[in-house]
């Protein structure tokens, strides 16, 4: 075959150049010597005989350009040969080329560590197989929900889930866990684990394997099991139990139980929570034996884990709603909670499951700060615009100095259209180092964003690895910026006729205005972009000072808060904490300079809440009202020092002026 000889010889010529190169002209010497040999005997000297032959056979030079164009490498030495005069160039004006590379790296790395959050928050899907197939079981209307919702996020309670585990031939299996956290230490300082209350199936339909020993099957979560064993996660494994391969079998203590460990998981499964991951799973029948203050096992009431489904092969979700539409009347029938509210028996009794796309998860992050970082990337994007706009003035600026260099080389025959390659080579260096180091500086960038997202004390978790899509970001981001700040002045630079360059090179930079008016143009766009972003800038000034200047309701020098694990970290018994939290309180109350302490369920400005409806008896069901409700202790109002409008606040102690309050 012809052709895979052909690609050889064009892979020797691009790899050994120089030896195609020597070879091309040992050729071409070697016809030239046997046509000068030809005509010598015809009674030339060799001179003569020297010269016919260099007539006859053509310009050599010309002949090794279409010999080198045959060999399909033309474009590729033409590249490299604009990468090195580009090299030399950004070498020999340092100044430039570091303030080019770091307006560049700035914006870039902006954009890029925020459409890193933005991808680890919205795009990415959690680490299991076939995440398509996954869908969230949720009801389909909350009207009439009571009781406890202990998470942010669209939950059952346990007898709902054993209920429709039970029941469902929806989907090929179906999982349930919930969050929480466990106290590790057996005595002294005490250290917290994020822990989950898994299914027994939960890895099993996940996908997930284990890295070393096994996960939970269906047998291990059942009434009434105790605490047959923890997976811990590969993180965990590393941080506490030093990576040893003999883990398995070891035991750990969690809130002062111990506990086998039987497994441990891969490294790159955290979990189903976007923002946390999870360090410690036990099966959910556990739930009973880690907390001493009761079991929400069969509390209808409270609403605590987070429930989805697999699809069976050929399923869809229309298939799968109408099925759970079908089984749902059945489950709330039988887990109607004795102590539910009269109210709201109908309601719960209309209660529905539907099945809803669970591929990303769930996350209290993406719901509270995706429309944010949305914007911030448009604001960044807006810098980044701005950037270019600065670096093709000075572009232009440059391209305007080495109007002689472009004069020259148009004279010795280069083609306009080299020059603007050689340009967009210039630029396409500057863009690709400003994107190197943007990307580096985005990974430092990013995490100081994920510190400064809050969630509840607890430090965020976000999978902030490099992948395809980032890194196809920071590629894009700088093909863009090399179009944008490197296209328009290599070709008003290219424009430049030999002529026309010789002569501006005698006139003063007022004659010839008409080269300034895109650079001016570029100005005005400069200014136009920082206007909006700093008349942005003063408006959330503004409402950031009129934030702070509202009045809180409560006095804000002097509060000092603490916050008290009585169980995980003091050991206080269930039944003993009522009294020990007086006992505490009074105690502090002696203190000198304290004026008032006091305990409250919820504190201001949180963001936590309790609401509940609330009516007068015998009203239109349609005037209720639903209410937000706290519960504190005596001496509340005077530590916050909120005053009342009416009625009277009961203070079982009394102090001369305050130094501070508790």
């Amino acid at each position: 075959m012809v052709w895979p000889r052909q690609l050889w010889l064009r892979l020797q010529t691009l790899l050994r150049p120089n030896r195609s190169a020597q070879r091309l002209d040992d050729e071409i010497q070697f016809h030239l010597e046997q046509q000068t040999a030809e005509n010598i005997p015809t009674g030339m000297s060799p001179e003569e005989a020297r010269y016919a032959a260099v007539r006859a056979f053509g310009n050599a030079t010309v002949l090794k350009e279409k010999t080198r164009d045959t060999w399909g490498w033309t474009w590729l030495e033409h590249f490299a040969q604009d990468l090195r005069y580009g090299l030399r160039t950004l070498r020999k004006n340092l100044g430039f080329t570091a303030v080019a590379v770091l307006t560049l790296a700035l914006g870039i790395g902006a954009n890029t560590a925020i459409f890193q959050l933005i991808d680890a928050l919205r795009l990415r899907a959690i680490p299991v197989k076939e995440t398509q197939q996954l869908f969230t079981v949720q009801l389909a209307g909350t009207i009439g929900v009571r009781g406890d919702q202990a998470s942010r996020y669209p939950v059952l309670t346990n007898p709902v889930w054993e209920k429709l585990r039970d029941q469902q031939d929806v989907f090929s299996g179906v999982l349930a866990w919930g969050s929480n956290s466990f106290g590790l230490a057996p005595g002294g300082e005490g250290r917290l684990a994020q822990g989950l209350f898994v299914s027994g199936n939960f890895f099993h339909v996940l996908g997930v394997r284990p890295l070393m020993g096994r996960v939970f099957t269906a047998s291990d979560d059942r009434r009434g099991c105790g605490l047959p064993g923890a997976v811990v996660s590969y993180a965990f494994w590393q941080r506490e139990l030093g990576g040893d391969s003999s883990a398995i079998g070891h035991k750990l203590t969690l809130n002062y139980h111990p506990v086998e460990i039987i497994g441990v998981t891969p490294p790159g499964f955290f979990g189903l929570e976007v923002g946390r991951s999870y360090d410690v799973a036990v099966p959910i029948c556990a739930q009973a034996v880690l907390w001493s203050e009761g079991t929400w096992l069969d509390e209808g009431t409270v609403w605590w884990l987070n429930v989805m489904g697999r699809l069976k092969p050929g399923s869809t979700r229309e298939k799968a709603n109408a099925q759970l539409a079908v089984i749902s009347p059945g489950i709330f029938q039988a887990t109607l909670p004795s102590n539910y509210p009269g109210e709201n028996v109908k309601d719960y009794l209309k209660f529905r499951l539907e099945a809803v796309p669970g591929a990303s998860g769930v996350s209290w992050l993406r719901d509270q700060y995706s429309e944010s970082l949305s914007l911030l990337l448009g604001t960044a994007g807006l810098v980044l615009l701005i950037a270019c706009a600065n670096l093709a003035n000075l572009m232009l600026a440059r391209a305007t100095t080495r109007e002689h260099e472009f004069t020259v080389r148009f004279a010795i025959g280069a083609s306009r259209s080299r020059l603007i390659r050689h340009s967009m080579t210039e630029s396409l260096l500057l863009a690709l180092l400003g994107g190197a180091l943007g990307l580096f500086l985005a990974g430092a960038l990013s995490k100081f964003l994920v510190a400064s997202l809050g969630m509840d004390g607890d430090a965020p978790f976000l999978d902030l690895k490099p992948e395809w899509r980032l890194l196809s970001f920071t590629f894009g981001l700088a093909s863009l910026t090399c179009i944008l700040f490197g296209l328009v002045p290599a070709v008003r630079a290219s424009r430049v006729s030999p002529s026309e360059a010789f002569k501006s090179a005698g006139r003063t930079a007022t004659a010839s205005r008409k080269r300034f008016g895109f650079r001016q143009g570029l100005v005005v766009s400069q200014v136009a972009l920082s206007l909006v972003l700093v008349v942005g800038a003063l408006l959330f000034s503004g409402s950031l000072s009129n934030l702070l200047a509202v009045d809180a309701g409560f006095s804000q020098k002097g509060v000092v808060i603490a916050s008290l694990d009585l169980f995980r970290r003091l050991n206080v018994p269930y039944a003993g904490r009522v009294a020990f939290k007086q006992d505490l309180l009074q105690k502090i109350r002696a203190l000198p300079g304290v004026v008032s302490a006091a305990e409250v369920e919820i504190l201001p400005l949180s963001g936590n809440g309790t609401i509940n409806e609330v009516w007068i008896e015998g009203t239109n069901p349609a005037s209720r009202l639903d209410s937000l409700f706290n519960s504190a202790s005596d001496g509340y109002f005077r530590a916050m020092g909120i005053a009342l409008l009416a009625g009277i606040s009961v203070h079982k102690t009394r102090s001369p002026l305050p130094k501070s309050r508790l």
